[in-house]
């Protein structure tokens, strides 16, 4: 039978490719780590890895064993949960983009805390990939980013899915409309995310089919920021509803689905190997009350 330490070392090193990476991730020796791969192999009777180019390759029991591992570790988390509540202390590490910092986030924490008394709570916020990197390496226990998300290190359990909105201010034109698209903004001003950033890419696609170029002068990162440059008459916006939802309410903005339609789906994610604390059907049941209702539509899988 295997331990979890040993399946934690096997996991370190499937996701990270050397024992030496895998021994800093675990926090053991490098030796340990190889003699966990040692015992895995012996009581398999099957190699787990082949070197390739200084790097080791898992093997197709690797892939096999990676799997059940992952069960694994998330039926010993659903157990170790059950304290959480009871008088256990527990610890949350919880990432998401810092569009979401003064809004979805602090109601989240409340919430959470409401349903385990006894959980604290540390939020982070930052770039998807930041957010990906940190808890696929552990850094993090669990993050909101934007799909599509492939790192075979994470879990992954969609939640929300939201429409580009386009943001304007009550008492704009545009808001007699159900749908605002690039011929009804024309050479209207549009305040940006990065140039980079999809949805940006998206509304660049769409004006480009329809003939035109989307005029723009101010590029922003944060959805926060942007409404506030809307409410002060700078233009207009095409940004995620599940982002701005909150910002428009409080700035008395109105929101308008932009065509072509065009949706992007969040996930929690969490490090495959987590072994304790909160799963991600924790969060995401507390989550969907802390939600605006404008924010989107609830992943119907998961709904």
């Amino acid at each position: 039978m295997f331990s979890l330490v040993q399946l934690q070392s096997f996991q370190a090193v499937f996701a990270h490719g050397t024992t030496a990476r895998a021994a800093e991730v675990t926090g053991r020796s490098q030796s340990q780590v190889s003699a966990d791969l040692r015992a895995i192999e012996a009581q398999l009777g099957r190699p787990l890895f082949r070197r390739e180019g200084g790097r080791l390759t898992p093997t197709q029991a690797a892939e096999q064993v990676f799997e059940r591992a992952a069960q694994v570790f998330e039926a010993h988390q659903n157990l170790a949960r059950l304290g959480i509540g009871r008088g256990d202390d527990q610890v949350l590490t919880f990432g998401a983009p810092r569009s979401l910092s003064l809004t979805l986030l602090p109601r989240m924490a409340r919430d959470l805390r409401q349903q385990f008394p006894n959980l604290s709570i540390a939020l982070k916020f930052g770039r998807y990939p930041d957010l990906i990197a940190a808890v696929a390496e552990g850094r993090m226990d669990q993050a909101i980013v934007k799909l599509p998300v492939s790192d075979w290190r994470l879990r992954i359990l969609p939640i929300i899915d939201a429409p580009l909105v386009v943001v304007m201010r009550a008492d704009d034109p545009l808001t007699a409309l159900d749908r605002v698209g690039p011929d009804a903004i024309g050479g209207r001003h549009l305040i940006r995310t990065s140039e980079g950033a999809p949805s940006w890419q998206a509304v660049t696609a769409a004006f480009r089919q329809s003939g035109r170029q989307p005029y723009s002068r101010i590029s922003v990162e944060g959805v926060g920021p942007i409404c506030r440059l809307v409410s002060e008459g700078e233009g207009l916006a095409v940004v995620n509803r599940l982002m701005a939802a909150d910002y428009a309410g409080g700035l008395n903005l109105q929101m308008r689905v932009f065509a072509p339609e065009t949706w992007e789906s969040f996930a929690i994610i969490q490090n495959a190997s987590a072994t304790h604390g909160l799963t991600m059907t924790d969060v995401q049941t507390v989550l969907r009350r802390s939600l605006s209702p404008d924010a989107g539509r609830a992943d119907p899988s998961h709904a």
